[in-house]
């Protein structure tokens, strides 16, 4: 299956843990849940679910591959368990990333030429597309505010990706953070319109950003050890959460307050950490490997405890997003490497 170039790379990243899903799950410290609060979400003919986000009412939203189209399709699953599937009728690919607190949605679709436009899909049903200016070979939305301001990056005809917004009144703005060798990567926007990502320098090394509304972007390492920092998560006080590489190449997640102080953290007996969004109340979601190289979804609360989790039935479980009331979703694969979508509720 192909979701586009440009997310390829995140979703590789975040599929690590299948390099240890045969293996035993070794336990980690803290308790490993799996109760009646976490569901599985799975479209009809999925063979393989992304979770992707959920708003504050409680509405997942996602993509899937349809087994028998052979297509990549959006999914919106309602509090009640109620799935909608849809895509764009000419693209093998519609492929959804946020969601507002009006029920629209926000994702890329594919065409025939291999171009990648920008959508919103209305409550209604109709996906209307964008771009943003400069974008040749596509504009990709990653991240969707209330509001329904949008964060994403567009890449130009040497496939070098820069970033956008696109505030709730459509009117777009590009942007690159200073240094930027190998492109400006967006990865999660907040309340005030602040954006956070990564971009690559000229010796290929990963620095995170932070842009503000008014349009300043501040570049920040997690550790002065850092052969890689990425800022993958913003909430409405401006901390950002992410993940950095270390000197030997292990994976740490970071706080970054407002004032710009740092907090490593690794949840217990981990081997390496991936932070991947956080709340209002200072939650993060994220996910984590052990000895064995297998990965269990974690909730970091504010007070620094973890709760380490996993789906009924997982070998392998990535949490990748966190809502203001504490509901989770990312996706897990189970012991034939499929892939399955899934609902922690807080």
């Amino acid at each position: 299956m192909t979701l586009g170039t440009v997310h390829a790379t995140r979703l590789v990243r975040s599929a690590l843990h299948l390099l240890g899903a045969v293996a035993c799950i070794s336990a980690l410290a803290g308790p490993v849940l799996a109760k009646p609060g976490i569901v599985t979400v799975d479209p009809p003919g999925s063979i393989a679910t992304y979770a992707w986000t959920v708003s504050n009412k409680g509405i997942v939203a996602g993509f899937y591959y349809d087994g028998s189209s052979g297509s990549t399709e959006g999914f919106l699953r309602a509090v009640d368990g109620t799935i909608t599937t849809f895509e764009h009728p000419t693209s093998e690919i519609t492929a959804v990333y946020g969601i507002d607190a009006k029920g629209r949605v926000s994702g890329y679709w594919s065409t025939d030429d291999g171009n990648f436009p920008g959508f919103v899909r209305s409550k209604k049903g109709t996906l209307t597309a964008f771009w943003a200016d400069g974008s040749i070979t596509g504009t990709f939305p990653v991240s969707m505010t209330a509001a329904g301001a949008i964060a994403g990056s567009f890449y130009d005809a040497y496939s070098i990706p820069h970033g956008f917004l696109r505030t709730s009144d459509r009117k777009i703005a590009t942007f690159d953070a200073v240094g930027d060798t190998y492109g400006t990567s967006p990865a999660a926007i907040n309340s005030a319109n602040s954006i956070v990502g990564h971009y690559g320098d000229e010796n290929g090394i990963n620095h995170g950003f932070l842009r503000t509304s008014d349009g300043k972007i501040v570049t920040f390492d997690a550790a002065k050890s850092s052969t890689g920092t990425f800022a993958q998560g913003i909430n409405a006080a401006g901390t950002i959460a992410g993940y950095y590489f270390d000197s030997t190449g292990v994976a740490h997640g970071f706080l970054r307050n407002s004032d710009g102080t740092i907090t490593s953290f690794d949840p217990p007996g981990s081997t390496g950490s991936f932070a991947e969004s956080i709340n209002k109340k200072g939650e993060v979601a994220g996910w984590c490997e052990d000895s064995g190289y297998v990965a269990h979804g974690f909730v970091r609360a504010s007070d620094g405890t973890f709760s380490i989790f996993d789906p009924k039935g997982s070998a392998g479980t990535t949490a990748n997003f966190i809502n203001d009331k504490g509901a989770v979703v990312g996706f897990y694969t189970d012991s034939e490497g499929d892939y399955h979508g899934f609902l922690r509720t807080h």
